[in-house]
């Protein structure tokens, strides 16, 4: 990320992009008001990203070029997903000559859960999990710890004592494993949340208006893996 040091004018149309395992999501911040569309689908954000955001558009009668900036869903997540949402985004910032703004996919699922404190773990394959807890603050999300790439049954056991929710659809395929290393702190769990574009636009406000923003060419996908093949 490439911070400016001054606060930028984030009054303007801002457009969300993100890709999770099954579904394409766009949303626009616009008005004060987040607008959103989905589409369900696995492996079909090369199809649907810009026909979403075309549509949500003609309903705002907003033309692309009237676009401020672009928040991105910049992964751990689908290998092939996240590297289209980035280039998409990376294509509209170019084209526009606007801004992005990555969001952690692990910080959006956080967030869309709406709980206080998220343990969120996202299927990795290969009996490994995306990992990462944060917690709700007065200024958004708080990480605790980083965000990893780990077996199911090798995610790091919470220090403190608070009860934290397990969001994330790697909850659905290790939850025993997750559970056990999260014992009594594990309130419950909620797999099927994942982090759709209304949660990026969410959480790419505030770093809008603090100025940190970064060029097409800095953008890339997260992908917490020194080596990744498809699944």
């Amino acid at each position: 990320m490439n911070p400016t040091g001054a606060a930028s004018d984030a009054s303007g149309p801002l457009v969300a992009l993100a890709g999770t395992a099954g579904a394409t999501s766009v949303a626009v911040r616009y008005r004060g008001e987040v607008f959103f569309r989905r589409r369900s689908g696995v492996a079909q954000h090369a199809r649907y990203l810009l026909p979403l955001l075309d549509e949500l558009l003609s309903e705002l009668a907003l033309p692309r070029s009237a676009l401020a900036a672009v928040a991105y869903a910049r992964g751990p997540g689908p290998f092939t997903g996240g590297r289209i949402v980035v280039a998409t985004a990376q294509g509209l910032g170019l084209g526009l000559g606007i801004p992005l703004l990555p969001v952690s996919s692990l910080a959006a699922t956080a967030w869309a859960s709406g709980y206080e404190r998220a343990a969120v773990a996202l299927a990795a394959g290969q009996g490994e999990v995306y990992w990462g807890r944060f917690e709700r603050t007065a200024e958004g999300l708080r990480a605790h710890g980083e965000e990893m790439c780990v077996a199911a049954e090798a995610v790091p056991s919470p220090v403190d004592a608070a009860g934290w929710w397990g969001v994330g659809d790697g909850w659905e395929r290790h939850g025993e494993a997750l559970g056990g290393a999260l014992g009594e702190r594990l309130v419950a769990t909620a797999p099927g949340v994942s982090g759709e574009a209304d949660a990026v636009a969410d959480l790419a406000l505030a770093p809008w208006q603090a100025g940190e923003v970064l060029t097409p060419a800095q953008a890339v996908p997260t992908y917490l893996r020194s080596s990744y093949a498809e699944q």
